[in-house]
Protein backbone atom coordinates (compact mmCIF):
# COMPACT_ATOMS: atom_id res chain seq x y z
CA UNK A 1 0.00 0.00 0.00
CA UNK A 2 1.48 3.23 -0.60
CA UNK A 3 1.97 5.60 1.72
CA UNK A 4 0.02 8.93 1.73
CA UNK A 5 1.31 11.77 1.15
CA UNK A 6 1.51 14.61 4.21
CA UNK A 7 2.42 18.23 4.62
CA UNK A 8 5.57 18.89 7.45
CA UNK A 9 8.17 21.19 8.63
CA UNK A 10 11.86 21.71 9.78
CA UNK A 11 12.14 24.47 11.86
CA UNK A 12 15.74 25.75 11.67
CA UNK A 13 16.37 27.50 15.06
CA UNK A 14 18.86 30.06 15.88
CA UNK A 15 21.73 28.05 16.05
CA UNK A 16 21.92 26.74 12.86
CA UNK A 17 21.25 29.97 11.39
CA UNK A 18 24.14 31.94 12.54
CA UNK A 19 26.38 28.77 11.77
CA UNK A 20 24.78 29.38 8.02
CA UNK A 21 23.39 26.31 7.40
CA UNK A 22 20.14 26.66 6.22
CA UNK A 23 20.83 25.44 2.70
CA UNK A 24 22.35 22.75 3.91
CA UNK A 25 19.74 21.45 6.11
CA UNK A 26 16.86 22.26 2.62
CA UNK A 27 19.73 20.12 0.46
CA UNK A 28 19.16 17.11 3.09
CA UNK A 29 15.13 17.52 2.83
CA UNK A 30 15.30 17.38 -0.75
CA UNK A 31 17.69 14.23 -0.72
CA UNK A 32 15.57 12.51 1.76
CA UNK A 33 12.65 12.46 -1.18
CA UNK A 34 10.79 15.36 -0.26
CA UNK A 35 9.38 18.50 -1.75
CA UNK A 36 9.89 21.75 -0.21
CA UNK A 37 7.27 24.11 -0.47
CA UNK A 38 8.32 27.42 1.37
CA UNK A 39 11.26 28.85 3.41
CA UNK A 40 9.48 31.23 5.90
CA UNK A 41 11.46 33.56 8.27
CA UNK A 42 10.48 33.67 11.70
CA UNK A 43 11.22 35.21 15.44
CA UNK A 44 9.19 32.85 17.61
CA UNK A 45 7.54 34.40 20.83
CA UNK A 46 6.13 33.05 23.67
CA UNK A 47 2.90 31.72 22.28
CA UNK A 48 4.37 30.20 19.55
CA UNK A 49 6.91 28.31 21.44
CA UNK A 50 4.58 27.62 24.40
CA UNK A 51 2.87 26.06 21.13
CA UNK A 52 5.56 24.14 19.94
CA UNK A 53 6.54 22.60 22.67
CA UNK A 54 3.12 21.58 24.64
CA UNK A 55 4.49 18.77 26.40
CA UNK A 56 6.72 21.35 28.76
CA UNK A 57 4.65 22.83 31.83
CA UNK A 58 6.45 25.88 32.50
CA UNK A 59 4.77 25.21 36.09
CA UNK A 60 6.44 21.97 36.93
CA UNK A 61 9.86 22.26 34.32
CA UNK A 62 10.80 25.79 34.87
CA UNK A 63 14.08 25.50 34.00
CA UNK A 64 14.00 23.38 30.59
CA UNK A 65 11.59 26.20 29.72
CA UNK A 66 13.22 28.98 30.69
CA UNK A 67 16.42 27.78 28.63
CA UNK A 68 14.05 27.44 26.00
CA UNK A 69 12.69 30.52 26.13
CA UNK A 70 16.09 32.57 26.44
CA UNK A 71 17.61 30.04 23.20
CA UNK A 72 14.41 30.56 20.91
CA UNK A 73 12.19 33.58 21.63
CA UNK A 74 12.60 36.90 19.56
CA UNK A 75 15.39 35.21 17.87
CA UNK A 76 16.07 34.50 14.00
CA UNK A 77 14.73 31.15 12.73
CA UNK A 78 13.35 29.52 10.22
CA UNK A 79 10.71 27.38 8.84
CA UNK A 80 11.11 25.02 5.92
CA UNK A 81 7.69 23.23 5.00
CA UNK A 82 7.84 19.93 2.81
CA UNK A 83 5.75 17.89 1.16
CA UNK A 84 5.87 14.10 0.48
CA UNK A 85 5.14 10.54 1.52
CA UNK A 86 5.64 9.36 4.92
CA UNK A 87 7.09 13.55 4.78
CA UNK A 88 6.75 13.53 8.98
CA UNK A 89 8.93 10.31 9.80
CA UNK A 90 11.61 11.77 6.77
CA UNK A 91 11.90 14.96 7.85
CA UNK A 92 12.42 13.45 12.11
CA UNK A 93 15.15 11.62 10.06
CA UNK A 94 16.47 14.70 8.48
CA UNK A 95 16.53 16.58 11.66
CA UNK A 96 18.29 13.26 13.58
CA UNK A 97 21.31 13.14 10.40
CA UNK A 98 21.70 17.17 11.11
CA UNK A 99 22.42 16.72 14.86
CA UNK A 100 24.70 13.67 14.68
CA UNK A 101 26.78 15.38 11.79
CA UNK A 102 26.94 18.87 12.83
CA UNK A 103 26.93 18.48 16.76
CA UNK A 104 25.97 16.84 19.80
CA UNK A 105 26.33 19.50 22.52
CA UNK A 106 23.89 21.98 24.20
CA UNK A 107 23.51 24.76 21.39
CA UNK A 108 23.96 22.05 18.64
CA UNK A 109 20.36 21.08 18.74
CA UNK A 110 19.60 22.78 15.15
CA UNK A 111 16.50 22.17 14.23
CA UNK A 112 12.52 21.08 15.35
CA UNK A 113 10.19 18.74 13.62
CA UNK A 114 6.70 17.23 14.22
CA UNK A 115 6.83 13.67 14.95
CA UNK A 116 3.34 13.32 13.49
CA UNK A 117 0.86 14.55 10.95
CA UNK A 118 -2.10 15.68 13.60
CA UNK A 119 1.16 17.86 15.49
CA UNK A 120 2.66 18.89 11.87
CA UNK A 121 -0.86 20.22 10.95
CA UNK A 122 -1.71 21.65 15.00
CA UNK A 123 2.17 23.50 15.08
CA UNK A 124 1.78 24.79 11.38
CA UNK A 125 -1.02 26.74 12.37
CA UNK A 126 0.83 27.88 15.82
CA UNK A 127 3.89 29.05 13.45
CA UNK A 128 1.30 30.69 10.76
CA UNK A 129 0.17 32.80 14.18
CA UNK A 130 -3.42 31.10 13.96
CA UNK A 131 -2.94 29.15 17.44
CA UNK A 132 -4.45 29.31 20.53
CA UNK A 133 -2.53 31.90 22.94
CA UNK A 134 -0.59 30.25 25.54
CA UNK A 135 2.33 31.22 28.25
CA UNK A 136 5.47 29.54 28.66
CA UNK A 137 6.55 31.20 31.82
CA UNK A 138 5.80 30.10 35.13
CA UNK A 139 3.12 31.17 37.51
CA UNK A 140 4.31 33.26 40.46
CA UNK A 141 5.67 31.24 43.30
CA UNK A 142 8.39 28.38 44.44
CA UNK A 143 9.92 25.36 42.73
CA UNK A 144 11.33 22.48 44.91
CA UNK A 145 12.13 25.37 47.04
CA UNK A 146 13.66 27.95 45.34
CA UNK A 147 11.45 30.95 44.19
CA UNK A 148 11.23 31.65 40.52
CA UNK A 149 12.71 35.04 40.72
CA UNK A 150 15.83 33.61 41.89
CA UNK A 151 15.33 30.78 39.01
CA UNK A 152 15.13 33.52 36.32
CA UNK A 153 17.85 35.43 37.93
CA UNK A 154 20.38 32.05 37.57
CA UNK A 155 19.14 31.42 34.07
CA UNK A 156 20.20 35.03 32.80
CA UNK A 157 23.67 34.24 34.72
CA UNK A 158 24.24 31.16 32.83
CA UNK A 159 22.71 32.17 29.68
CA UNK A 160 25.16 35.50 29.41
CA UNK A 161 27.72 32.57 28.47
CA UNK A 162 25.73 29.76 27.19
CA UNK A 163 26.29 30.26 23.42
CA UNK A 164 30.06 30.00 23.91
CA UNK A 165 30.12 27.26 26.40
CA UNK A 166 27.61 25.03 24.88
CA UNK A 167 29.21 24.79 21.52
CA UNK A 168 32.48 23.63 22.56
CA UNK A 169 34.13 20.64 22.25
CA UNK A 170 34.72 19.04 24.78
CA UNK A 171 32.32 20.90 26.98
CA UNK A 172 33.15 22.45 30.41
CA UNK A 173 29.97 23.05 32.22
CA UNK A 174 31.06 21.38 35.22
CA UNK A 175 30.77 23.67 38.76
CA UNK A 176 32.96 21.45 40.35
CA UNK A 177 36.54 20.82 39.94
CA UNK A 178 37.45 17.27 39.27
CA UNK A 179 38.19 15.45 42.68
CA UNK A 180 41.89 14.22 43.30
CA UNK A 181 40.37 11.75 45.92
CA UNK A 182 37.15 9.28 46.59
CA UNK A 183 33.88 10.49 44.58
CA UNK A 184 31.71 9.75 41.44
CA UNK A 185 31.39 11.16 37.99
CA UNK A 186 27.92 11.19 37.17
CA UNK A 187 26.32 11.13 33.58
CA UNK A 188 23.09 11.02 31.70
CA UNK A 189 22.64 8.01 29.41
CA UNK A 190 21.93 8.86 25.84
CA UNK A 191 19.12 7.76 25.71
CA UNK A 192 17.33 9.54 28.97
CA UNK A 193 13.61 9.77 29.74
CA UNK A 194 14.23 11.56 32.93
CA UNK A 195 12.78 15.57 33.05
CA UNK A 196 16.27 17.97 33.12
CA UNK A 197 14.20 19.80 36.24
CA UNK A 198 14.32 16.48 38.16
CA UNK A 199 17.66 15.91 36.88
CA UNK A 200 19.09 19.50 38.13
CA UNK A 201 16.90 18.97 41.46
CA UNK A 202 17.96 15.72 42.41
CA UNK A 203 22.00 16.83 41.87
CA UNK A 204 21.81 19.86 43.30
CA UNK A 205 20.20 17.85 46.19
CA UNK A 206 23.21 15.37 46.19
CA UNK A 207 25.42 17.97 46.17
CA UNK A 208 24.25 19.71 48.82
CA UNK A 209 23.84 23.12 47.23
CA UNK A 210 20.86 25.40 47.31
CA UNK A 211 21.45 27.11 44.09
CA UNK A 212 19.13 26.85 41.05
CA UNK A 213 22.44 28.23 38.66
CA UNK A 214 24.16 25.08 40.46
CA UNK A 215 21.55 22.90 39.29
CA UNK A 216 21.29 23.59 35.46
CA UNK A 217 25.27 23.93 35.26
CA UNK A 218 25.32 20.40 37.21
CA UNK A 219 22.68 18.85 34.86
CA UNK A 220 24.49 20.15 31.40
CA UNK A 221 27.53 18.72 32.87
CA UNK A 222 26.58 15.07 33.48
CA UNK A 223 25.01 15.50 29.56
CA UNK A 224 27.29 16.92 28.11
CA UNK A 225 31.20 17.09 29.41
CA UNK A 226 33.54 14.49 28.80
CA UNK A 227 33.88 13.18 32.40
CA UNK A 228 30.37 14.09 33.52
CA UNK A 229 29.86 15.83 36.43
CA UNK A 230 32.59 14.70 39.79
CA UNK A 231 31.28 15.15 42.85
CA UNK A 232 33.95 14.22 45.95
CA UNK A 233 32.87 11.55 48.60
CA UNK A 234 35.00 11.26 51.68
CA UNK A 235 35.76 7.18 51.68
CA UNK A 236 35.53 5.10 48.94
CA UNK A 237 32.83 3.35 50.10
CA UNK A 238 30.88 6.45 50.47
CA UNK A 239 31.33 7.01 46.99
CA UNK A 240 30.06 3.58 46.08
CA UNK A 241 26.65 4.64 48.30
CA UNK A 242 26.67 8.20 46.34
CA UNK A 243 26.69 5.75 43.26
CA UNK A 244 23.87 3.53 44.32
CA UNK A 245 21.46 6.95 44.67
CA UNK A 246 22.42 8.08 41.32
CA UNK A 247 22.20 4.49 39.81
CA UNK A 248 18.68 3.86 41.81
CA UNK A 249 17.90 7.53 40.38
CA UNK A 250 18.14 6.68 36.79
CA UNK A 251 21.78 8.24 35.97
CA UNK A 252 24.95 7.03 35.21
CA UNK A 253 27.89 6.60 37.98
CA UNK A 254 31.22 5.89 37.85
CA UNK A 255 32.72 5.59 41.66
CA UNK A 256 36.60 6.92 42.03
CA UNK A 257 38.71 5.40 44.95
CA UNK A 258 40.97 8.22 44.52
CA UNK A 259 44.55 9.22 42.67
CA UNK A 260 46.28 6.91 44.45
CA UNK A 261 45.78 3.81 42.04
CA UNK A 262 43.33 2.06 44.21
CA UNK A 263 40.39 0.46 42.38
CA UNK A 264 37.76 2.50 39.76
CA UNK A 265 34.58 0.46 39.64
CA UNK A 266 32.02 1.70 36.34
CA UNK A 267 28.14 1.51 37.81
CA UNK A 268 25.79 0.91 35.07
CA UNK A 269 25.58 0.96 31.53
CA UNK A 270 27.67 2.97 28.56
CA UNK A 271 27.11 6.19 28.57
Amino acid sequence: MTAPTEDSFLLLKPDALERGLADHAVDAVRRAGLTVTGRVPVQLTESQVAGIYPQVDPDRRPLTAGIIRRYLIGRPAACITVSGRDACARVVEVKTALRRELSDVLYGNLAHSPDTPDQAASQLLVLAGRGPHAVFTPKPGPWRGWSQERIEAALDVWAADAVEVGTRRPTRWSPLPKTGGPGVRVAVPRRWVIAFDDIAAFLARLAGRDDPGFAVRATLAALYDRDGLPLAAPTAADAEALAAQVTEFGLLATPVAGSDGSRRVARSATR
